[in-house]
């Protein structure tokens, strides 16, 4: 069985980016899925779903650089079930989405991308942030 998730929606606040000691990143943010249809009386009907998503390391680091609250992205990852216990002994669950894959839409904007330089030093390959990146909305 595959645990494999993809979607996209709109990103619901400015990305997140947080170091640890032993060098890792990783970005959190989350993302609006909206689902309309018509219900079988003629009635359209809404509904949104909203998920939290972790994005490691490198990719991370280019989600903080390049996307902003309110960009319409497509995202590949596997879906993780949080279970928290708060304060007062209730219990919470969040649906978060490891992030395996994510870039803006062009639906409704244009982008402009730039990769990251390669730099090789010690047989090991690395990447260096982008000069810029932008996404124009309409």
């Amino acid at each position: 069985m595959s645990n494999e998730w993809i979607g996209w929606g709109n990103l619901t606040r400015d990305p997140e980016l947080r170091y640890f000691e032993n060098g890792s990143s990783v970005c959190n943010t989350g993302v609006a899925i909206n689902k309309q249809w018509t219900d079988k009386n003629g009635q359209k009907q809404e509904s949104v779903e909203f998920l939290d998503l972790s994005i490691w390391d490198k990719m991370g680091e280019n989600v903080a650089e390049s996307l902003v609250k309110g960009d319409r992205v497509v995202v590949v990852g596997t879906v993780k079930v949080r279970r928290v216990e708060q304060e007062d002994g209730s219990k919470r669950q969040f649906v978060e989405i490891n992030v395996k894959e994510i870039g803006a839409t062009l639906r409704w904007a244009t982008t402009t991308t730039s990769k990251n330089e390669k730099v090789v030093s010690n047989n090991e390959s690395s990447f260096k942030a982008p000069a810029a990146a932008s996404v124009d909305a309409f």
